[in-house]
């Protein structure tokens, strides 16, 4: 049996934009749609992601905390720590999503793993909206894509639409490969990519109006299917997706 967590940040962790409970929701539904049953864990306990044991892929949905606040380092933390960093350089599946790319602030070595950090007064995004995302030229061929196509006369690469944020000026990482992003004021921002074979970042997914896309769901659940391929062969409920 395939075992997923979705780890959301309801409490230290929470921040005043992000309505995580219910975009952890969207991504249980995808979850379940590959016939997969997810665990749902929180950080209203710090040894929440103490024991990482027999977990085959992990779902980080989950924001900085207070941004009033300068990042404070809890010792009751570190053995969640300690076993994230242990699940990570084991090659283990690890799937972060959009405001992640700001946790665990007070934990440098998330940002390495994840490949990004939001950087305050550098990183931002324009007003929520309607967006297209699209491959990056280099990952066409991904197998993330599989159940995504071009707009006929408008794109000519796997595209995306979801009325979300676009991510602009994170702190990008070498050594992360480049899987999706968009064209905003003539410049193209990654907001998605692979870091090694079994961590994804995925900077989609601001709130309930992301997920209304079949679009944005089918391009998740293909996420999880390319982090579970070695451990499971994994088919899409397209009536539950």
């Amino acid at each position: 049996m395939v075992s997923v967590i979705i780890f959301t940040g309801l409490s230290r962790y929470r921040d005043p934009w992000h309505p995580v409970a219910e975009t952890s929701e969207e991504i249980a539904r995808v979850v379940r749609a590959l016939g997969v049953e997810p665990e749902m864990r929180t950080d209203e306990t710090p040894e929440s992601l103490a024991d990482l044991r027999g977990v085959d892929l992990l779902i980080v949905n989950s924001g900085r905390g207070d941004p009033d606040a300068p990042p404070t380092y809890d010792p009751a933390w570190q053995p969640s720590f300690d076993a994230l960093a242990a699940y990570a350089a084991a090659g283990s599946p690890l799937l972060s999503v959009h405001s992640a790319a700001a946790a665990f602030p007070e934990w440098p070595a998330w940002a390495d793993i994840i490949g990004t950090s939001w950087t305050p007064g550098v990183s931002g995004h324009p007003e929520i909206s309607l967006a297209v995302f699209e491959a990056d030229p280099s990952a066409v061929d991904h197998p993330v894509f599989e159940g995504s196509a071009p707009i006929a006369g408008v794109t000519t690469r796997p595209t995306v639409v979801a009325y979300d944020e676009r991510y602009w000026r994170l702190a990008v990482h070498a050594g992360n490969t480049p899987l999706l992003g968009h064209e905003t004021l003539g410049h193209w921002y990654v907001v998605g990519w692979s870091r090694g074979a079994h961590r994804i970042y995925d900077g989609l997914g601001h709130d309930r109006r992301s997920y209304a896309s079949v679009q944005r769901r089918r391009f998740l659940a293909d996420e999880i299917r390319w982090l579970l391929r070695d451990r499971a062969t994994l088919t899409i409920n397209e009536g539950e997706l």
